[in-house]
């Protein structure tokens, strides 16, 4: 397709990556392609269904948007392992990047992206929302934290740069993000506008760094952070909108050549504070190529109709417009998309059941746990015939679609570990309140020994006041993390015994189930500096 015979329609159809609420090709999806001309859609676990599904819907998807201007669809998702895994099929079901690093086994970033990206391909998933680029150091970052290789710009650098090759290489691609830069933050930008406040100097040498990286080893996307950078802007606007990050910073410092996606635009960092049409607008103007609306139609449409209003009347030149839709239609053709744009539902079986990729995802995650402290020698916890003991911990979540999710599964920490030694397991709240605890308490009241797991203390307080009551009782404790390390800085003075497994997944449960057998030891490097 030749961009002088594109109507501007369908150039602002290329520019845009939607989302939708069913697991098939329904009526919204249609809506945006047949009307909108709408070339590319991103996938959340609500689309997610069987292999045989996630293939159908792929490839109707492909077949619908052909039709309609001859372009292939980039479809989308966010597969970054771990937490934030939108396909869950053990091949393709990898720790997140902070156990990955824990694990420390030198090209595992590398092998990991091959095999995520053959899935993917075969699924018809041609673009990986990942890896996560951002480099926490903030220990109270409430939506980085674990999706983050560590607080090391270069350890950060060198495993994402691994991932992206090896992803590239299976003809899949990889996005960086959150660009540029979302890892010393306090606020989830899902909900308001986070700002980070350093100088150029401090940005270069730790936020920056990663992204510089992987732009010199040829990442093909890079997805925007809603975040405020006063070293780069007087103007308080997110890096989203930024004309001094996206042009000057990305293309003409960094010399990107790849495409520029947007966050989600319907997220409060933008929809708050400017509306998701304008930031839409905004966000072309400052240089993204491609905007992500993940969810509602009507904001969808309402983008759509604000972006063909603001060509027509001048406040986006057409010729921007064009830049963004040749580097979209390069990458497409790059990637042979328009010779070979379907799934492999047999390459997709084959793909998924390998034991081989199986294998070494549990080898990674074993190999992430990492024993912070063991004091009383608690650890295996050997026969628990005779003991007395007692379970807990909060159901998993799953990052689905821009927020955090319980799903209460078969791998609730404390209901396996009840499975395996026995016992009572108890499964509280995310921020238990008086009443749940005065009652937790009084059932640990008997036992010998007590296994916690908890996760996102910094805003579950109820969690942190819950172990320290347990700590009163004077009994053999140990605690879990099924999250971020540095979980740990809130309930040091309570623990003796401390594994971090760096997630609740059905991964990382079976890997402690393992330690705590005594069948495995805990091998994992702590990729963030914490006080023990």
């Amino acid at each position: 397709m030749e961009i002088n015979k594109m109507s501007l329609d369908e150039k602002i159809g290329q520019m845009i990556m939607a989302g939708f609420p069913s697991n098939y090709y329904d009526e919204h999806i249609d809506v945006l392609v047949s009307k909108y001309k709408v070339g590319n859609f991103v996938l959340f676990t609500r689309n997610i269904g069987s292999v045989e599904e996630i293939v159908s819907l792929t490839e109707t998807i492909q077949k619908k948007v052909l039709e309609q201007s001859g372009i292939p669809a980039i479809i989308g998702a966010d597969q970054e392992g771990g937490m934030v895994s939108q396909v869950r099929e053990e091949a393709v079901f990898f720790p997140g990047n902070m156990a990955v690093s824990a694990a420390n086994i030198e090209g595992s970033t590398l092998k990991e992206g091959e095999i995520v990206g053959e899935g993917l391909k075969a699924l018809g998933i041609n673009l990986n929302i990942a890896p996560v680029l951002d480099v926490n150091n903030n220990p109270k970052n409430p939506i980085i934290g674990v999706r983050s290789y560590g607080d090391d710009p270069e350890r950060v650098a060198r495993l994402g740069i691994d991932f992206i090759k090896g992803m590239q290489s299976k003809g899949v691609i990889a996005t960086a993000k959150h660009f540029p830069g979302h890892g010393d933050t306090s606020v989830d930008s899902h909900l308001d506008m986070p700002v980070v406040p350093y100088d150029r100097e401090r940005l270069e040498r730790m936020e920056f760094y990663p992204f510089r990286k992987a732009v010199e080893v040829g990442v093909d996307a890079i997805m925007t952070a809603h975040i405020y950078f006063p070293a780069m802007d007087t103007e308080k606007i997110p890096a989203t909108l930024s004309y001094n990050i996206l042009t000057k910073l990305l293309r003409e410092d960094m010399c990107f050549e790849g495409i520029t996606i947007t966050d989600c635009i319907e997220m409060n960092a933008i929809s708050k504070k400017f509306g998701s049409e304008k930031g839409a607008v905004k966000a072309i103007n400052a240089g993204a190529d491609m905007v992500v609306i993940s969810h509602h139609l009507d904001v969808q449409i309402r983008c759509i109709e604000a972006i063909k209003e603001a060509v027509l009347n001048g406040e986006i030149p057409e010729e921007r417009i064009n830049e963004s839709v040749e580097r979209i239609l390069r990458i497409k053709k790059k990637y042979g998309f328009f010779e070979n744009p379907y799934p492999d539902l047999i390459r997709a079986k084959e793909v998924l059941s390998c034991k081989e990729y199986i294998e070494f995802a549990r080898e990674l995650s074993e190999k992430s746990i990492t024993l912070i402290k063991d004091e009383k020698g608690l650890i295996p916890l050997g026969d628990a015939k005779d003991m007395r003991i007692v379970f807990i911990s909060p159901e998993p979540k799953m990052f689905m679609g821009g927020i955090w999710e319980a799903v209460r599964r078969k791998y609730t920490l404390s209901e396996v570990l009840k499975e395996e030694f026995g016992g009572k397991s108890i499964v509280i709240s995310f921020n238990p309140e008086e009443n749940e605890l005065e009652k937790v308490v009084e059932e640990c009241r008997e036992s010998d020994k007590i296994v916690i797991g908890v996760s996102a203390l910094n805003l579950n307080p109820g969690q942190v006041e819950l172990v320290r009551r347990l700590s009163c009782l004077g009994k053999d404790i140990i605690t879990i993390l099924l999250g971020n390390p540095y979980d740990f800085l809130l309930i040091k003075e309570y623990v003796s015994t401390c594994i971090c497994a760096y997630e609740h997944t059905p991964l990382s449960v079976k890997s402690v189930r393992k330690v705590l057998k005594g069948e495995i030891k805990c091998e994992g490097v702590l990729p963030v500096k914490i006080e023990i």
